[in-house]
């Protein structure tokens, strides 16, 4: 069973619902490690240390030297830089914690006996104590030797850490993948979440920084950097994601500004009084777009059609003007501006302009 969880964990840690997961065990994690490391400590003997001290330093050096060999070959052998294999070799030199596991199961089947058990044991509580040691090593190494590495100079995939300045969708549907689109081919960073594994599935697909996980979470917000961000585009399917997703960032991330699709007039005051910095109607373009494609197959003019749509969406907005002068709100299309209660509606049927909304 522990390999079971071991092997289970390295899986779920390569797919995109590690975000997720990570969210959830983290209330257990530390209590977890911090149990685990107090065992290895209370594994090490100083008696058996003392009394067979040449032959833990042969065992442990060789542990470590050997064990860092392997990891910066296998490393080069898959293309990493000769500094970067050497400082995962020296990372991964010490003992693993399944090694414990490993032995108590040899033990147990009479594959080892106590005393050697003990031995290793405690050669491998000692390497584990030396991985910060190893470490700083490995960063000494590389900011002396780095310079003259040719492949630390090659641009490398952006990491979750590094984004500065990026936005964040929330929801990757249809209207996400279109903003993730637009954004891509501005070469503006931004990562996205979503619940759905298959739509996860088509983001890593295309290579797009897509995870999985809820937008509502703060811990899953924080992996994805929310503190470094500059805005939210939230897409989520139903009202009540949209909302959790907007209080969330409100509340733990203000920093963002949160610019949301509304279901209705009524979810979109909801979703301004939960914190969201701007709110777009998700049904007032698609209706008028269908609308005017029923009125061209009902053979109307043109310009008939046109003046229908530009006067329905000028009512629709002008709707929103008036409860936007008295709740302060930015309905509509979401363009902050000042209004005055009494100021008319302009229409013209080449660009209009309610009161600082774009007619779309």
């Amino acid at each position: 069973m522990a390999l079971g969880a071991f092997l289970a964990g390295l899986l779920l840690a390569e797919t995109e619902f590690s975000l997720q997961v990570e969210s959830d065990i983290a209330p257990y994690r530390g209590l977890l490690l911090g149990l685990f490391f107090m065992t290895v400590g209370m594994s090490i003997d100083p008696k058996l240390f003392l009394s067979n001290f040449p032959a833990v330093s042969l065992i442990l050096g060789l542990l470590i030297i050997g064990k860092t060999l392997l990891v910066t070959f296998i490393g080069r052998v898959f293309g990493v830089s000769t500094i970067a294999a050497v400082r995962v070799g020296l990372l991964l030199a010490p003992g693993g914690e399944f090694a414990f596991v490993a032995f108590g199961e040899a033990v147990n089947q009479g594959l080892l006996s106590p005393q050697l058990s003990s031995l290793l044991f405690l050669v491998v509580g000692l390497s584990m104590a030396m991985t910060p040691y190893l470490a700083a090593g490995g960063q000494f190494l590389a900011s002396k030797f780095e310079q003259h590495d040719v492949r630390s100079l090659l641009p490398v995939e952006s990491e979750t850490d590094d984004l500065q300045g990026h936005i964040i969708i929330l929801g990757f549907g249809r209207v996400g993948q279109i903003i993730a689109q637009l954004l891509s081919e501005r070469l503006i960073p931004f990562v996205a979440l979503d619940v759905r594994s298959d739509r996860v599935a088509v983001g890593r697909a295309l290579d797009l920084p897509v995870y999985f996980g809820d937008a509502g979470s703060r811990e899953v917000l924080h992996k994805v950097g929310a503190e470094r961000a500059c805005a939210a585009a939230i897409t989520l399917d139903t009202p009540g994601a949209n909302y959790r997703a907007v209080w969330a960032l409100s509340k733990y991330f203000p920093n963002v500004k949160t610019f949301v699709r509304a279901h209705d007039v009524d979810h979109g005051v909801n979703l301004e009084k939960a914190g969201a910095s701007a709110v777009v109607p998700e049904t007032l373009e698609p209706s008028l777009q269908l609308a005017a494609a029923v009125l061209a197959q009902a053979k109307l003019p043109m310009s008939e059609i046109a003046t229908t749509i530009n006067e329905f969406r000028n009512r629709h907005l002008s709707e929103l003007t008036e409860l936007c002068s008295t709740s302060g709100s930015s309905l509509g299309y979401g363009f902050s501006r000042v209004m005055s209660k009494t100021k008319p509606v302009v229409s013209d049927d080449e660009s209009d302009t309610i009161d600082g909304a774009l007619a779309i």
